[in-house]
């Protein structure tokens, strides 16, 4: 077993800790008070529920105070037809300063409200109510909900895998026995701090901090080993002896039992190891030599022998769930590795020796694409059972060393640079072309964030994945991930061959302009941005991006039902030198509300590309889309006042598709 995996192991856990708040209090925003029961919402220490007949609506951080202060009665009300308001609360996981959020109230009435703290015991918030004509009924700020009591019992929000984060409702959401699993919930155990416990004998302990974990499958009761207990978050191991199927799960504190949620116990659903706290990103991969761990100026080399660390292979009935083993047994479980989308081989699958956390061992194949964001997924199962991972990414380069990626915002160095800035500014422009069912639409569009530079920790690329590669994101409808924060610009303009246009401004950050018909003529050309500058960026000009023959997807009549665990293959014919393909597709389960969406990219020359299961078997079964599109490379745009800007322009053909 390698030194380093304790360390690792450590760093892991702990940096999946989400803020998860532990108090319990109801408002009344018809009323503007505080309330013990009833009212409009309830902050129980994990979330933001409505109460009664009211629904809730989050706008995420994008606009943050000044959309809360521009956003008049007026028009909250005749707006409040498009916001899709829901009785689902807003994950607690998610709460940030500056979240504003809408609420259609028991008495009828609308109410914005503006996030302005966020702790482990309260919120605290300014919001102000009005009628349905628009005039004010209530308002008020610095309003605190929360004391941390947690007196009513422990609560559960969340279960899930310790390194995938797969939410519940994702096609491939399951925890393994013998695997580690979070549970995120409120007054689950002793406030004091956070402390790994150690599997050394006699192991890690099935009770501590007056708190202990039961699972019911199949009228068998388990009780997990727990490396760690906080009011809010439990880090436990399923027994391997754990049957499969849907059971509930029980956390009790100080004698008092939460309320039973459900579980779904699956023979494998793999989770690999990230650098991140939300199972995306950079994975944790290392050199099966030295145990250095690979990053973008130390990359990863084809032929080259890694270890990946996660948890999820299945049941392990040859070592302990609680107690270290230095002699790790193998796990047999039906495992497909994929790396770039290309099969890799296995050297060794199983237990690490650590209990619910395993060690895989591969080859990188020979023919590997490289890249800073080279896609690493897997498969477990067979047939029905088969459950895809999450997927991360990795450095690749032939030599080894710093990478290179023709789809990177910015460079390694200039990547490791950004996260140790407090805050990043950045922006793109685009100029587009689409073709869906329905229309043929040209547009312009520009924006402009910020971000902590934390969120660059271990920066590889953008959100484009490396030729050859995909990435995934799932979210439930009522949890979707915000929006950084957007800077004015102030006046966007784009100029082409065929004249000018003035993009619009619809929240802080975002430009968008459809386009006259022939603004973009048949024949191409370049288009110019400008802009007059504003509060947080400052004016600019000459930026210019041409205009290209795009490519032609030929078998897009055949791609519109998809079969999710066979792939979906993508042709297409032509296509400019110095560009690329993006192939994205999406669905959503109107039964549970969970979406997926997927990205994948090829060089233009490849003139084939298939979607492998790996990818589609994260998206629910249901309806939604696919698009093949046709990009040109990131190019700087040279804006000043940011750290980085870029320039693009694509071609896009949409259609409407069945994932089965």
């Amino acid at each position: 077993m390698p030194k380093l995996l304790r360390c690792l192991m450590i760093g892991a856990l702990a940096a999946a800790l989400p803020l998860v708040a532990s108090a319990a209090a109801n408002f009344n925003f018809d009323t503007g008070a505080a309330v013990s029961s009833g009212g409009d919402i309830t902050f129980n220490g994990t979330s933001i529920a409505p109460v009664g007949s009211a629904k809730l609506y989050s706008m995420g951080t994008t606009g943050g105070s000044t959309e809360f202060s521009a956003l008049s009665g007026a028009a909250l009300v005749q707006l409040a037809g498009a916001f899709p308001f829901s009785t689902t609360p807003i994950n607690g996981s998610s709460l940030a300063n500056g979240e504003l959020f809408l609420v259609h109230t028991s008495g009828g009435n609308y109410a914005k409200v503006l996030l302005t703290a966020v702790s482990s015991s309260s919120i605290t918030f300014s919001f102000a109510t009005y009628t349905t004509s628009g005039s004010t009924v209530t308002q008020g700020t610095g309003v605190t909900l929360g004391s941390g009591g947690g007196s009513s019992g422990p609560s559960i929000t969340m279960v899930q895998n310790n390194y995938s984060w797969v939410l519940p409702n994702a096609p491939n959401y399951g925890i393994a026995p013998g695997s580690i699993m979070t549970i995120i919930g409120a007054g689950m155990a002793d406030n004091v701090p956070l402390v790994l416990q150690s599997s050394a004998s006699p192991g890690i302990p099935t009770t501590l901090n007056h708190a202990s974990v039961s699972v019911t499958v199949g009228g068998t009761t388990v009780h997990p080993g727990l490396y760690y207990a906080v009011p809010t978050l439990i880090a436990a191991v399923l027994p391997s002896s754990t049957p499969t199927g849907t059971g509930t799960l029980t956390v009790t504190y100080n004698g008092t039992p939460s309320a039973p949620v459900p579980i779904t116990v699956v023979p494998s659903a793999l989770g690999f190891d990230s650098l991140s706290s939300s199972g995306t990103g950079p994975s944790v991969a290392q050199d099966a030599s030295t145990y250095a761990l690979f990053s973008p100026t130390s990359s990863a080399k084809p032929g080259e022998n890694i270890v990946l660390w996660g948890s999820g292979l299945g049941a392990d009935t040859a070592d302990s769930d609680t107690v270290y083993t230095s002699t790790p047994h193998a796990i047999n479980t039906p495992l497909q590795i994929f790396i770039g989308g290309v099969s890799a081989k296995i050297l060794y699958q199983g237990a690490s020796g650590y209990p619910g956390l395993n060690q895989i061992d591969v080859t990188i194949p020979a023919n590997v694409p490289t890249g800073c964001a080279v896609s690493l997924s897997a498969v477990t199962g067979t047939g029905s059972a088969a459950t895809a991972s999450n997927i991360l990414t990795m450095p690749i380069a032939a030599g080894g060393g710093t990478c290179t990626d023709p789809l990177s915002y910015v460079d390694p160095t200039t990547g490791a640079t950004l996260s140790g800035k407090g805050t990043v500014k950045y922006g793109g422009v685009f100029i587009a072309h689409t073709t869906s069912s329905t229309a043929v639409t040209d547009i312009a569009t520009a924006s402009f964030y910020s971000e902590s530079g934390a969120v660059f920790s271990g920066y590889q690329s953008s959100s484009q994945p490396s030729l050859g590669s995909c990435t995934i994101n799932q979210y439930n409808t009522s949890n979707v991930p915000p929006l950084p924060t957007g800077l004015n610009a102030g006046t966007i303009t784009v100029q082409g061959p065929n004249g000018s246009q003035q993009l619009q401004s619809f929240t802080t950050g975002t430009y968008l302009a459809e386009l006259p018909t022939g603004f973009i003529p048949s024949s191409g050309g370049t288009f110019t941005f400008s802009g007059t500058g504003g509060s947080d960026v400052p004016a600019f000009s000459g930026v210019g991006i041409p205009f290209f023959n795009p490519l032609v997807w030929t078998n897009a009549s055949a791609d519109g039902t998809v079969t999710r665990s066979s792939g979906v293959p993508v042709n297409w014919t032509g296509g400019a030198p110095g560009t690329f393909a993006e192939i994205s597709g999406n669905s959503i389960s109107l039964a549970t509300g969970f979406y997926g969406g997927f990205v994948c990219t090829a060089p233009v020359s490849q003139l084939t590309f298939t979607v492998p299961p790996a990818v589609l078997l994260a998206l629910p079964a249901g309806t939604g889309s696919l698009s093949v599109s046709n990009y040109t490379y990131p190019a700087s745009a040279n804006i000043p006042g940011l750290d980085f800007s870029f320039k693009m322009a694509f071609a896009s053909t949409d259609i409407n598709a069945t994932y089965n």
